[in-house]
């Protein structure tokens, strides 16, 4: 289904999330998505999704998050958007102070193939090129996430020894 598109708003609320979940498993049951793809989508909106909340809408329960959601026949672009201050995230991705507040856009970026900010940050692309992936792709996205969850791990032990 070449150039299929849909929208989902949601509360600012933590609960809103299985509407999340629901709209990856119907993707991947309409596409035909492979488990490791499944996975690295799920693992990568979950986590926009609560960046989106936490830190750009503040939990605050009157702001809303939009989820846009399109398939070009090559590849699948979910748009997040929040409602918040927006963040200087071209700092923030090069800073490598404050590495325990960036694990949400580190794993979106290890599991998709390009991840893109707009609106002065209150607005995060994640894409996905379907043409790219095998068994490879996913098993070096797998390794790669790992990876970064064992960093993250040394360095909370590292913290909290001093």
């Amino acid at each position: 289904m070449k150039g299929s598109s849909n929208s989902l708003r949601l509360k600012s609320n933590a609960s809103e999330l299985n509407k999340v979940e629901k709209l990856i498993e119907a993707l991947a049951d309409k596409y035909y998505l492979k488990d490791s793809y499944f996975a690295n989508m799920m693992v990568a909106l979950t986590e926009a999704f609560n960046n989106a909340l936490v830190h750009g809408n503040n939990n605050d329960s009157s702001k809303e998050i939009l989820i846009d959601f399109r398939f070009t026949g090559q590849e699948m672009v979910f748009t997040i958007t929040d409602q918040g201050n927006g963040f200087a995230f071209n700092e923030f991705m090069c800073n490598s102070h404050h590495f325990e507040n960036k694990r949400g856009l580190l794993l979106i970026k290890t599991v998709s193939d390009k991840v893109e900010f707009f609106d002065m940050g209150r607005q995060v692309s994640i894409h996905f090129n379907l043409a790219s992936v095998s068994q490879n792709t996913a098993q070096n996205r797998m390794s790669a996430l790992n990876q970064t969850d064992n960093v993250m791990e040394k360095q909370s032990n590292e913290k909290q020894n001093r």
